[in-house]
């Protein structure tokens, strides 16, 4: 089975060594289908225990990795790589040095080592280097290792991916004080000293075992072990302490907590987070079914006063505890996940509310003066399977519950779906707030209603990845924008320049005509090269998006207009917000980004 990418699903998860190294381009990348492809893949990870290895440059990780992957192998594991070098701060490249020493296992087939390049990305890792360890946990590795760059004190971002954390460590690491300084070595599980034979190895682990005595642990203690990779010594010991500490401690840890990183993911995962978009949202629920867990969903149904968060706010919360989202901010989140774990258990919805004049509200520290209500439900399967339905066609939808007893239906424009009955009166004000993307209660005679409207994500289309797109781009992300860069001028259009972001080498005319702009769609021409800029405002003329934005003088938009309306388009000129941006007196490129954004979104609201 092909995915809407081109990526043979079936050649990945058979580990097909050409399939598996386009779909890790796919995801390192960035490019548009990663994200399918990873809910694909999500459900099946989980059964890989993550090594993490890292620590300073010269210790001899990659060397260290060499002989590891052939005790693990002997052993009848199979094993893959994702060895992190850093990048050129010139050409955003790397050696990939790491790979050439780990070369002598490189063509096995029960070994897979992939190199990556930073890219600039701060703490170790690559941005993407969660997506390549869920890949291989997805197409069935044993073990998973990577390699971080060579770190220092401070890069310790493996820690949240990694289930059994390893740090290297060269004769001569320092004195005792170096030696249990906070950083680096607190994340270790097993602290290795390699090139062992070398003088001064025998203090380094003197220090390294005081310092462990120093850290209190209930559930490991910290081993302190000696290698000498080139040789092999010492070895078969540090394999059998990472399988022991795997036994020990668990594996999968990384899919049970995740935190607010740009390695973790964050289009697939939020676990654990308050600040998430409904899709990510929707996503975790997604996975959490598919692993065959309860689920339950707490929403923001009326707020009184200074209440933190908005009505239609969504907290989702799987059987064990675990959850994303947040009905508060985090003052009353713990009770709410204490009653979604009780829905899940006997079915019943609850209507919560909490307020200062409530004596619980004490205990969970609601700010003064508000007051919320919030309503939590065991996730009803096949209504939540049409919502999802509805907004993968990217179709605006409205889920109405009735308060008294979780009756509920599915509202879209002309179709209504569901057990609970809809008067047209009722439809009618549904479909207001749908239109307004707005949720709220409805009147009723039968007991209160609650409208929780969804409509997709505004999207923005930028033409032209030049310096201003370069700050405009992880601003509008930031405000909850899907961003697409378009520019077909391939040494402007690189990851490197415009890391985390969608970016199309399509003309644009061809781009706009594949994205098709609808009324969630704003379109920004910066390129300043009417090639490029009038073939895109051309096509956003044409549609029903909200927003038009395009950069130059008076001078040159007069110029653009002539041009335009020789094209039969006068009568759509005046959709144009020419010079692009609100007039913040800014010059550089990020104020100039700052203004077309305040722009944006003001023409979103007016």
């Amino acid at each position: 089975m092909k995915t809407a990418t081109g990526i043979d699903l079936a050649a990945v998860l058979n580990r097909s060594r050409p399939a598996l190294a386009r779909a890790i381009t796919l995801l390192e990348n960035d490019r548009p289908g990663a994200a399918e492809l990873m809910a694909e893949l999500a459900p099946r990870c989980g059964r890989a225990h993550v090594v993490g290895i890292t620590g300073a440059p010269g210790a001899g990780k990659s060397t260290l990795i060499n002989a590891l992957l052939g005790e693990l192998t002997k052993r009848g594991r199979s094993v893959a790589v994702v060895a992190v070098d850093p990048s050129s701060p010139i050409s955003g490249g790397s050696i990939l040095g790491d790979r050439l020493r780990m070369d002598e296992h490189g063509n096995r087939d029960d070994v897979f080592i992939r190199s990556v390049s930073s890219r600039g990305h701060l703490g170790g890792l690559s941005r993407n280097t969660g997506r390549i360890v869920d890949v291989f946990d997805a197409v069935g590795f044993d073990v998973v290792i990577v390699e971080t760059v060579g770190a220092g004190q401070s890069e310790v971002e493996i820690r949240h991916f990694a289930d059994s954390n390893i740090v290297v460590c060269p004769p001569g690491l320092g004195d005792d004080v170096q030696a249990i300084k906070a950083g680096i070595l607190e994340i270790a599980d097993i602290l290795v000293v390699n090139k062992a034979d070398l003088p001064q190895a025998e203090r380094t682990v003197l220090d390294l075992t005081t310092a462990t005595h120093l850290r209190h642990r209930t559930d490991w203690q910290v081993k302190v072990l000696r290698t000498v990779a080139t040789s092999g010594e010492g070895v078969p010991a540090l394999a059998d302490a990472i399988e022991e500490h795997g036994r020990a401690t668990g594996i999968g840890k990384r899919l049970k907590s995740v935190p607010l990183s740009p390695g973790s993911s964050p289009r697939e995962r939020g676990e654990g987070r308050t600040i998430v978009t409904d899709a990510e949202l929707f996503a975790q629920l997604c996975r959490w079914r598919a692993a065959g867990k309860g689920v339950a969903l707490a929403t923001v149904v009326k707020t009184w006063g200074s209440s933190p968060r908005p009505e239609g706010s969504h907290l989702a919360v799987e059987a064990d505890g675990a959850f994303v989202g947040s009905v508060s901010g985090g003052c009353i989140e713990g009770a709410v996940i204490g009653e979604a774990q009780a829905a899940i258990a006997d079915g019943k919805p609850r209507l919560l509310e909490f307020g200062v004049s409530d004596e619980r509200a004490w205990e969970v520290g609601l700010a003064c003066g508000g007051r919320v209500q919030v309503y939590v439900e065991r996730v009803q399967v096949a209504l939540f399977d049409e919502l999802m339905a509805a907004r993968a066609a990217r179709h605006p939808v409205a889920v109405v519950t009735r308060l008294a007893d979780g009756a509920q239906a599915l509202l879209e424009e002309g179709a209504v779906s569901g057990e609970l009955t809809l008067s047209e009166a009722q439809c009618a004000e549904a479909l207001r707030l749908l239109r307004a993307d707005k949720s709220g209660v409805l009147e009723s005679s039968a007991g209160a209603l609650f409208a929780r409207c969804y409509t997709q994500a505004p999207r923005m289309v930028i033409v032209g990845a030049v310096h201003v797109t370069q700050a405009l781009a992880p601003m509008a992300a930031m405000a909850g924008f899907e961003v697409t860069v378009v520019d077909p001028r391939r040494a402007f259009a690189t990851p490197e320049r415009l890391p985390g972001v969608t970016v199309s080498t399509e003309w644009p005319d061809e781009a706009l005509a594949r994205l098709a702009p609808d009324a969630q769609t704003a379109v920004v021409t910066l390129s300043h090269d009417p090639k490029l800029d009038d073939p895109a405002l051309a096509a956003a003329l044409k549609s029903q998006c909200f927003y038009i934005g395009a950069l130059g003088s008076k001078r040159t938009h007069a110029a653009r207009v002539e041009r335009l309306t020789a094209e039969g388009l006068g009568a759509e000129l005046h959709r144009i917000h020419a010079p692009v941006g609100l007039d913040l007196g800014g010059r550089s490129p990020a104020e100039i980004a700052v203004s077309v954004l305040a722009q944006v979104i003001q023409s979103r609201y007016r």
